[in-house]
């Protein structure tokens, strides 16, 4: 696990009325109609049974199943003033991916609280993130709990997935449907996914350091995956494996050859959670049965 990931987790509140946000001592407030724009956070709230006061969620927060009956706001990225406002809200919680700006400004405007919580990039700063959503509502016991059954299953999964660490390494790309520019995107190097791929023995096809790029022909003839991860939405424009091949240049790798293309839900790979652990050993089950 990535020991340096403590430091560089940020809780940042932004707000227009403080004492809406905390009480005279100091300590957080629980707002009563929440709008979160985070599949991550938003995730954490279900997981420790805090859900009663959200009231609207963002587009791409679709785990757990009972988080689709409540309406959404529109891509994280993408946000609507109005959809936002509309749910009369007390707080708007978010992770710090939020656009457009002026929708943002908007928000402010109005005098919305809004509390912001960026969980950094490792699996330690996730869990601090449990943590931190266990504070504001009031259920530090579960957050802790959830955090230590974590750890153990994170444990039983590296032991699991040690065994390949002799083999020849898979080389794969992932395959992203970025909604906000409409965009297919691989992830790069430092990534959760990318560190959940190496954690499952094999090596990101993506060997660009500094930001995500976009798909093009050149692009995925020079990764030359082996196996092909696609995030769910991208690969349901698709609608099947032998589909996705027709994506310019896939046909023509390792993976598309060797039919080696398999559907990922994002919120399993695109953050760290409780899943995590689970989720390395699906992918390690992609990477080496042939």
């Amino acid at each position: 696990m990535n020991k340096t990931i403590l430091p560089l987790f940020v809780l940042l509140l932004v707000f227009t009325a403080c004492d809406r946000l905390f009480n005279k001592d100091g300590k957080a407030n629980q707002a009563t109609r929440i709008v979160c724009v985070s599949k991550q956070i938003n995730e954490f709230i279900y997981a420790l049974g805090a859900e009663k006061d959200l009231v609207a969620v963002d587009l791409s927060s679709i785990y757990p199943e009972a988080i689709k009956k409540l309406p959404n706001v529109g891509y994280h990225r993408a946000l609507s003033a109005e959809g936002i406002l509309s749910m009369k809200p007390t707080l708007f919680l978010n992770d710090g991916s939020i656009g457009p700006p002026d929708v943002v400004d908007q928000i402010k405007k109005v005098g919305v609280p809004m509390l912001e919580m960026r969980p950094g990039k490792g699996i330690d700063s996730a869990m601090l993130l449990m943590q931190t959503v266990g504070d504001y509502f009031h259920v530090r016991a579960a957050a802790d709990s959830i955090v230590k059954v974590w750890k153990a299953n994170m444990a039983d999964a590296l032991k699991d997935t040690a065994k390949f660490a002799g083999q020849k390494k898979p080389r794969v790309l992932l395959i992203h449907y970025g909604r906000a520019a409409n965009v297919f995107i691989t992830v790069a190097k430092g990534s959760p996914a990318d560190q959940i791929i190496r954690w499952a023995g094999g090596v990101n096809a993506n060997d660009s350091v500094g930001g995500n790029n976009r798909i093009s022909p050149e692009f995925v003839a020079k990764a030359a995956p082996d196996i092909i991860l696609a995030t769910d939405f991208g690969f349901d424009k698709f609608g099947s494996a032998e589909k996705f091949k027709e994506m310019p240049g896939v046909a023509l790798t390792p993976a598309g050859k060797n039919s080696r293309i398999y559907r990922i839900d994002e919120g399993e790979i695109i953050y760290f959670g409780p899943r995590t652990p689970s989720v390395i050993g699906k992918v390690a089950g992609y990477l080496h049965n042939k």
